[in-house]
């Protein structure tokens, strides 16, 4: 077995990064607070080790909820001095598998097989038995296409 028994795509997704963000829990739970009042529905969470007393944190969503974040980022911006990064027009692809538990190798096959196409790897995120890959979604078709043969699963 390879560790993936279902590949599923997510379309129309956006990609929010705050660089520099005060590595304060207080802050972190303000923004993320703020953000679940707005009824913003995240995923793919993801920070970086800390910079100092800094760290970026990134997120996707839906685009259509990419209106109330950035109404959101002028309170960021006035309080924190955080100014969004944002990348439109981009595709979530899950890879999961229950053996991924217990297996090593499957996330580098995965971003292999990415690599073997002309896509870009904006964004990974894992769990003990799925891997998030966002591409672009002009790219999209594509990484789906090589993943499949990688992993010998269909998307769907």
């Amino acid at each position: 077995m390879n560790g993936v028994s279902k590949i599923t795509v997510t379309e129309d997704v956006a990609l929010v990064t705050f660089r520099r963000v005060p590595n304060d829990l207080g802050v972190l739970a303000s923004i993320f607070t703020q953000l679940a009042d707005a009824k913003v529905n995240l995923d793919m969470i993801s920070q970086t080790a800390p910079q100092g007393h800094r760290i970026d944190i990134s997120f996707t969503l839906h685009s259509s909820q990419l209106i109330e974040v950035l109404g959101l980022a002028t309170k960021f911006q006035a309080a924190h001095g955080l100014k969004p990064m944002v990348s439109n027009g981009n595709c979530k692809i899950e890879l999961c598998g229950e053996e991924m538990r217990d297996m090593y190798g499957v996330a580098s096959a995965a971003i292999a097989a990415v690599a073997r196409t002309d896509a870009e790897l904006t964004l990974i995120s894992t769990g003990e038995v799925e891997i998030s890959l966002l591409v672009p979604q002009s790219s999209c078709d594509e990484a789906v296409r090589a993943l499949e043969e990688a992993f010998g699963v269909r998307a769907g």
